[in-house]
């Protein structure tokens, strides 16, 4: 992630914000890149693997499969290297490619037919996978946000040739393209509203659960707030003793989630902290303009990932580095990661 530092601004737009605005044609790159590729697939169901954003992606992404026979299941890269056993194919992404825990994952098990994601074609990914798929859309921040559209489309287009269906992708990349502005308007409106927030949790049910992990990891990276992202039913199990002036909860909503966040959303004002509800209510709400359960969790991270750049703007934080222009912050980086390694 960190072999090279992004080039560092002084004000909007950053890098993060451009990176948003390009993910329509990402994602039409995307498309015609994976649609194209021939891919076969052994008995045994797939396991999705990664780290952090493009795992997220990846599981959002195979959740467009309709057919409930078509197994599959996802483990996070240092557990199946260490821990687990994939089914007969695994799906691996990774931005860079480089992500080292990711590539031993996959050289772990040779047996396993494997294919993996990423946007550069001759990474240790690439080289380590039986089959490669290279987008090519590099990502300029190291937010990754474009990255994350990117892998979700190709990890869908994956699932639908796992499972020799169709789906109307380009419709799926319009909903996509109509929302980026609405999104940056309605969350620097929203953004310009908050009070000072010391902490964040965000909840998320069903197939919005992980776009819910994904939201807290960006707010995380690019305000430096702490955030938990957290099953709905979850956070009434000792979050509740953390919440007060200062949080913030985000609640993404499915339809049959709207009678719990609202018993949530009325316990939360007793002791004075604030609610955004996505497909929801709350003291702040955000509509949706979604065609289906896929979708829904994915068009929600386009407006997280806007409410965690205009608090950044807001709290005078450069989104793009995740304070690696800080040669501690730098340094740890190097310890966990060295070169080459993610």
């Amino acid at each position: 992630m960190t072999d090279e530092i992004p080039e560092v601004r002084n004000k909007h737009p950053y890098l993060m914000y451009e990176m948003l605005m390009e993910t329509p044609k990402a994602l039409n790159t995307t498309l015609s890149t994976v649609s194209k590729e021939d891919l076969v697939f052994n008995r045994g169901g797939v396991t999705i693997t990664g780290n952090g954003t493009s795992y997220h992606a990846g599981i959002l992404g195979f959740q467009v499969l309709s057919d409930e026979t078509k197994v599959w299941n996802a483990i996070q890269s240092y557990e199946l290297e260490n821990y687990k056993k994939p089914l007969g194919n695994i799906l691996a992404l990774s931005h860079t490619g480089k992500t080292g825990s990711t590539v031993r994952s996959v050289l772990k098990h040779p047996e396993t037919n494997s294919i993996g994601v990423t946007h550069d074609g001759n990474s240790p990914l690439a080289r380590s996978v039986r089959k490669s798929i290279n987008i090519g859309e590099k990502d300029l921040s190291l937010c990754n946000t474009k990255a994350f559209f990117d892998n979700v489309l190709a990890s869908a287009i994956v699932a639908k040739k796992y499972e020799k269906s169709e789906y109307d992708f380009k419709g799926f990349i319009e909903v996509i393209s109509r929302n980026i502005k609405k999104a940056d308007s309605r969350m620097k409106s929203i953004v310009s509203e908050l009070p000072e927030i010391h902490n964040i949790f965000v909840l998320g049910s069903g197939n919005n659960f992980f776009a819910a992990r994904e939201t807290a990891q960006k707010i995380k990276e690019a305000t430096h707030i702490f955030a938990e992202g957290i099953e709905l039913e979850e956070y009434n199990h000792g979050c509740t003793s953390l919440t007060g002036k200062g949080t913030l909860l985000i609640n993404i909503c499915n339809r049959e989630d709207l009678k719990r966040v609202r018993e949530i959303n009325s316990g939360i004002r007793l002791v004075g902290a604030k609610s955004i509800g996505i497909g929801g209510e709350g003291d702040y709400e955000v509509d949706l303009d979604v065609r289906n359960s896929f979708e829904l969790p994915v068009e929600s991270v386009i407006y997280t990932y806007f409410l965690a750049y205009h608090l950044a703007l807001k709290l005078g934080i450069n989104p793009d580095l995740l304070r690696f222009d800080e040669k501690e912050y730098y340094d740890f980086d190097m310890v966990i990661f060295p070169p080459g390694q993610h």
